[in-house]
């Protein structure tokens, strides 16, 4: 009975030593090749030998970036507006744009485009304006002024909120070399109108008076046209016969005169 306990237990041990025995050999076998290898060096290059090298940019592409022409200078005017900082909601805003050409080639003004902007991300748009076109010739020495209008949304108006208008003023040389500037680039606030008397509804109210005038004339004539087309018959006026005159209301002298006058014809 003890032997055949014994040849259990032997049974059940011996994976487990056979177990041991391979794991002491992977690690003798790991510590053999670090030792055997060189030692690791953090400033190494790739497998390909080659360090990593940054590509610079070229001066081309920096001075791709477009920018405004030292020959020319740009200003502007807003003639209606006492504050330049504070536009209306809904209404038309005009503005002067003066354009100085001090170099000794001539410019080409393409046109002109603006839009409000988020103050703090100037590449987010909130309102964009129409861009007008001009393509006029600005000779050297030579100033000259472009009008540009644009309109507040009225949904911008009110509150605190506040926006960053930009001007962008688009030109080129001779040479095809192209030039931007931005004559007004500031922050703003839309403000709500309020009009005590507005014109355009009161006379909007009198065309619908006149309107509904007309259509009630047009009905009675209608009406009448319809109903009250015959006339009535005219009542005869008897006069009498001459037997049934009365002479006594007539003077005597005046009926011997025409007596008179009967027998002379």
């Amino acid at each position: 009975m003890l032997w055949k306990l014994l040849l259990i237990a032997s049974l059940c041990l011996s994976p487990v030593l056979v177990r041991a025995q391979e794991e002491d050999q992977i690690m003798d076998g790991d510590e053999d090749s670090l030792d055997d290898g060189a030692p690791l060096d953090d400033g190494s290059p790739l497998d390909d030998g080659e360090p990593i090298v940054h590509e610079e940019r070229t001066t081309e592409e920096e001075d791709f970036v477009i920018k405004a022409s030292p020959d020319a200078k740009v200003f502007y005017a807003f003639p209606k507006m006492s504050d330049e900082t504070r536009f209306p909601g809904g209404k038309m805003v005009k503005t002067l744009i003066g354009f100085q050409n001090n170099g000794h080639k001539s410019f080409i003004v393409e046109n002109v485009e603006a839009g409000f902007r988020y103050p703090m991300d100037y590449n987010y748009v909130i309102q964009n304006f129409t861009s007008f076109r001009y393509n006029r010739e600005v000779a050297p020495g030579a100033t000259q002024t472009f009008l540009y209008m644009f309109v507040p949304s009225e949904q911008l108006a009110g509150g605190s909120r506040t926006f960053s208008l930009v001007m962008s003023l688009n030109y080129k040389d001779d040479e095809g070399n192209l030039f931007i500037d931005s004559p007004f680039n500031e922050t703003v606030s839309v403000y709500e109108v309020d009009e005590g008397f507005d014109t355009e509804i009161f006379f909007m109210y009198i065309l619908l008076a006149a309107f509904f005038g007309i259509m009630l004339f047009g009905a009675q004539y209608l009406l009448s046209s319809a109903f009250g087309g015959r006339k009535p018959a005219r009542k005869t006026i008897e006069t009498g016969t001459g037997g049934g005159i009365d002479y006594d209301y007539i003077p005597r002298d005046h009926l011997k005169k025409t007596a008179k006058a009967g027998k002379r014809d």
